[in-house]
């Protein structure tokens, strides 16, 4: 009678490190797969919010969701209507056009839900879907178009009676202080024009433009590879917006353009956008005000991503630009 065998510690011990091999071998597959689809899904979110614009655009001849035409001034025209706030009358309030009410009043009126704003490799932990997104405030008979007020740190009350705090868009808080709890509170990924000056007239519409970057991944502060103009501002090196999709050297995201495609970009100064000046073409950088040197001016009219805390001014043009 033959004894049965069993593995002896040798065949075991090569049986493991053949495991051990393919899992070796595997994993990085795996991750590049993981990271593949998840950059195609950032793409897609950055596809449909534009997607989303584009459709709004179609029953307000062309303009994108703009919070100081959705909820303007009061009509100061000497008519039987003046002094009143009417949906669709009065002067555009420019101090609106911030960040936070235009994603709003867009989630308030259902073009997108808070989770397509939140990429999918958002690195910051102060960037969060806004999850308990209150519709109820919604009331234009009572002038309420987005859930967000000026003082966004300040519980609001829902029409149930709940407290809330609205959607948000500050990235270094009041104070400066990035992460001070309290502070430092955004609840999306993504950059865009800014709904000011020429860039406003020209580009905040479907306009088609498929040399002309609206919105994209968050960009460094200035954007600039080598500091920027900026000596107190942090070095391009530090950003947390390296980690989209790059390692943590180098800005990788996806930007997307007026005519609605998507693409993905390796570096801050893509080939063959441009601006002018005094009749020379000089390459654009997506994240800084290249013309006006200056991030707290709306002013300029070159490719600029970024996203807008607060319009200071009655004119639209003095703003505070979030970076990181």
């Amino acid at each position: 009678m033959k004894r049965p065998r069993g593995f002896t510690l040798i065949e075991l011990l090569t049986v493991m490190a053949i495991i051990a091999l393919l899992v070796g071998l595997l994993l990085p597959a795996l991750a590049k797969a993981r990271a593949k689809a998840q950059m195609i899904k950032d793409a897609s979110q950055i596809k449909q919010v534009h997607a989303a614009w584009t459709t709004f655009s179609r029953d307000f001849k062309g303009v994108f969701p703009t919070p100081g035409l959705i909820n303007r001034l009061a009509v100061n025209d000497g008519s039987l209507l003046d002094g009143q706030e009417i949906p669709g009358r009065g002067p555009e309030d420019l101090r609106a056009n911030n960040s936070a009410f235009m994603y709003s009043a867009c989630i308030m009126q259902n073009y997108f839900t808070p989770q397509i704003l939140v990429a999918p490799t958002e690195p910051s932990a102060y960037v969060a879907v806004k999850d308990d997104f209150d519709w109820s405030v919604y009331s234009p008979t009572e002038d309420v178009y987005w859930d967000s007020v000026d003082d966004y740190l300040v519980p609001q009350t829902s029409n149930m009676g709940d407290a809330y705090f609205p959607f948000a868009v500050d990235l270094q808080g009041d104070n400066g202080d990035i992460g001070t709890p309290g502070n430092g509170v955004c609840n999306t990924s993504y950059g865009h024009l800014p709904i000011s000056g020429s860039r406003k007239v020209l580009q905040w519409r479907d306009s088609l433009d498929s040399k002309w970057a609206i919105l994209s991944d968050r960009g460094p502060q200035d954007g600039n590879p080598v500091g920027g103009p900026c000596t107190d501002c942090p070095l391009y090196e530090e950003s947390i917006t390296l980690q989209f999709h790059g390692g943590d050297k180098q800005w990788v995201g996806n930007v997307g353009f007026n005519d609605n495609h998507v693409a993905l970009l390796h570096t801050v100064y893509p080939e063959g956008y441009n601006y002018m000046q005094d009749e020379i073409p000089q390459p654009d950088n997506l994240f800084y005000n290249d013309l006006m040197s200056d991030c707290a001016t709306g002013e300029g009219n070159d490719i600029w991503l970024t996203l807008i805390s607060r319009i200071r001014t009655d004119d639209g043009l003095e703003l505070d630009a979030e970076c990181d």
